[in-house]
């Protein structure tokens, strides 16, 4: 059994697929048109891991050497990754598209992601955004603010991802509303810069639970959801990068779920 404070606990949990309940949202939170396609890539770990010994583990991690290949293919396949606030403001018409976005994002903040994928984006000069739990910073396997602060300086972008990775569907409003809005805060204090974007752990949310993301400052969540519309802004899909997979496989993520 995986203990509850042990880092893979907490990305099995970003592993599985919440269902969200269909409900009406607030039409200023939709826009107004259809941007089609874009794809949100979520990343876990970028490490070696032995199948054999933990394949859960296994297939959330990416080798650092299958990950510089998947980094070679956008560059060689014309992609310009974008950070998620500057994706966000391509959704909304405030600046222009490029004409193959994609956003890498990276959940969590496990420090692998810091000593092995922050060297490869650095040398590709490709942006991604990290969504952090604010109250891991530091502790064993996670990234420590000053590692944060290395992401940071390198252009990358710093995401909400609550205090402690709770399960916001499964808590008061009240207690959803202190992971959410006091992660923010830290991450602000902490680091100087302004924090837009959001992820659910574990992709878990209602509608009121969006409402407090919104309330919080955020300018948009994404989800663990593989496929849905880009127009519900608090709602984004994202594609799960899974370890194991050879490059030929890779091309999958662009292609859109029906």
């Amino acid at each position: 059994m995986i203990a509850a404070d042990d880092p893979a606990f907490f990305a099995i949990a970003d592993a599985q697929i919440a269902p969200t309940p269909l409900a009406p949202e607030r039409p200023q939170r939709i826009l107004t048109r259809d941007p089609g396609y874009i794809p949100i890539l979520m990343y876990h770990y970028i490490r070696e891991v032995d199948e054999d010994a933990d394949p859960i583990g296994y297939r959330l991690s990416v080798r650092p050497d299958r990950f510089e290949e998947q980094l070679q293919w956008l560059r060689a396949e014309g992609y310009t990754a974008l950070r998620m606030s500057d994706l966000f403001a391509c959704l909304r018409g405030q600046r222009a598209c490029p004409p193959r976005p994609v956003a890498l994002t990276f959940d969590d903040g496990y420090e692998d992601q810091a000593l092995n994928a922050l060297p490869l984006l650095e040398r590709y000069q490709i942006p991604a955004t990290f969504y952090i739990v604010s109250g891991f910073v530091g502790k064993p396997g996670y990234m420590s603010w000053q590692q944060l602060e290395t992401l940071r300086d390198a252009g990358m972008e710093i995401g909400g991802h609550t205090v402690s990775h709770a399960d916001l569907a499964g808590l008061s409003l009240e207690e959803a509303r202190a992971e959410i809005g006091q992660s923010r805060q830290l991450l602000r204090r902490r680091l100087g810069i302004e924090v837009e974007s959001f992820a659910y752990p574990a992709g878990s949310y209602t509608l009121p639970v969006t409402d407090l993301v919104q309330e919080a400052g955020f300018s948009h969540a994404v989800t663990t959801e593989q496929s849905g519309t880009l127009r519900r802004i608090f709602r984004l899909p994202r594609r799960r990068v899974l370890g194991g997979e050879s490059i030929e496989g890779f091309p999958w993520y662009f292609t859109p779920l029906p």
